[in-house]
């Protein structure tokens, strides 16, 4: 399985005899007004390989995201009802399986944002790059930081529902991707403008 995640990859050569420093750049651009930005995408089973939750997990996570039609699992489940017939929603899920969700990314939150937002092997990022475009003023402005000090930020604040159902960890949205090509993977998406100003 890859681990790729810089979207740049710049070369620094240090003339110190022959050493080389290579630094990767993971690069969000956005627009002014912009909102969300997605950071990683992957199905139930990759992320699962990746950070070793339990099959239970795997089960509800692929009714979250509508690989498993809910309606289809009922009996197994023991929910009727649903707000949207292609998917569950995280709070409409028994509460020992929500507890046990949030348990989970609590407990290895160091694990799964770093590979969201850093990655894994030889193209892992060292610095965000964040450019935001100003339509009205057709200027843009730029803001470079230490992948760590990024991971620190977004990473920062509760393991929690949204109102909607969906998961933040800290500033980090888990949802369902939804439309295409592929509707039913999971999707972790930030405000990368936030970084402009991350004392706010």
């Amino acid at each position: 399985m890859r681990f790729k995640k810089a979207d740049a990859q710049i070369r620094i050569i240090i003339k110190i005899g022959n050493i080389l420093k290579i630094e990767n750049l993971s690069l969000k651009k956005a627009n002014s007004n912009a909102d969300y930005n997605q950071i990683d995408k992957r199905t139930v089973d990759n992320y699962q390989h990746m950070w070793n939750f339990d099959n239970e997990i795997a089960f509800w996570l692929k009714l979250f995201t509508g690989e498993l039609n809910p309606k289809e699992y009922s009996s197994r489940t023991g929910i009727k009802i649903f707000r949207d017939k292609r998917r569950l929603f995280l709070n409409e899920m028994p509460e020992i399986i929500q507890e046990n969700i949030i348990r989970f990314f609590e407990r290895n939150r160091i694990m799964i944002i770093s590979d969201i937002i850093k990655g894994k092997g030889g193209l892992s990022a060292n610095w965000m790059l964040v450019t935001r475009f100003n339509k009205k003023e057709a200027t843009t402005t730029w803001t470079l930081r230490d992948i760590n000090v990024a991971m620190n930020f977004f990473g920062s604040g509760d393991v929690c529902f949204s109102p909607k159902g969906n998961l933040y960890v800290g500033k980090i949205t888990m949802q369902r991707k939804g439309g295409t090509p592929d509707p039913t993977k999971i999707q972790f998406k930030i405000k990368p403008c936030q970084l402009f100003n991350p004392g706010e």
